[in-house]
């Protein structure tokens, strides 16, 4: 649990792109919204969606959000956490691909500072691509297993966990697994009560209506990583 006798506040970075998950975004953002109206957790709790220099950013199913932050504000260059999201695998190749890439730049620079460095779903890659996870074991969703190879220093966890912890790195499985992910999170930086005083709000006891299993996964979707099947 992270000390909470400081009273400035508790800054959440999410980095953005058009092209990013909705779900990779809203999930924290909700789940963190709710710690922020916690009055056993005594600190202000602020959320940004940073991006670079544009009004908005378009999601993966073609929603439009606004931009909360830039990658050169200050108020966002040393966030208490740093949530990484995924997105369209086209996206991301290029985000990769671009040496210059102010996005990666950012998430860099950002994560170095940051108490808790964290990732969902095909985030993990973009994460990854920053040296950020080097000695650390992971998860990702599950079509993104094999898209490690260009990072030998990052072990993929096995069984595709929700979320896998190693050291003040926290990864997420697959696109819901943020919402297992964040709550587990708020656990860790404010306490067992916060977390669970968030569930109950959101009501979060799910039952999924249908079973399945997760498939084996195939090549990497992401066209410029080697695939380490």
């Amino acid at each position: 649990m992270t000390s909470t006798t400081s009273k400035e506040p508790f800054i959440i970075a999410i980095p953005v792109y058009d092209g990013v998950d909705y779900m990779d975004i809203a999930a924290p953002r909700e789940i963190f919204g709710w710690l922020a109206k916690d009055p056993s957790f005594e600190r202000e709790v602020k959320i940004y969606y940073v991006c670079g220099n544009q009004p908005t950013f378009t999601t993966i199913n073609g929603v439009k959000i606004a931009v909360e932050a830039t990658f050169d504000d200050a108020f966002v260059q040393k966030p208490h956490l740093i949530w990484v999201p995924g997105g369209d695998a086209d996206v991301l190749a290029a985000i990769i691909a671009d040496k210059e890439s102010s996005f990666t730049a950012y998430v860099t620079q950002a994560g170095s500072q940051a108490e808790w460095v964290c990732s969902v779903c095909e985030g993990a890659v973009l994460l990854a691509n920053t040296g950020l996870l080097n000695g650390h074991t992971i998860t990702t969703h599950w079509a993104f297993v094999n898209c490690f190879g260009k990072y030998p220093e990052v072990t993929v966890a096995e069984g595709h966990p929700r979320y896998v912890k190693s050291g003040n790195r926290v990864t997420g499985g697959g696109i819901s697994s943020g919402l297992d992910e964040a709550l587990y999170l708020v656990e860790l930086i404010a306490g067992k009560e916060s977390a669970i005083s968030v569930q109950r709000t959101l009501q979060y006891y799910p039952k999924p209506p249908v079973h399945s299993m997760i498939p084996e996964a195939g090549s990497c979707p992401v066209f410029n990583l080697v695939t380490n099947k």
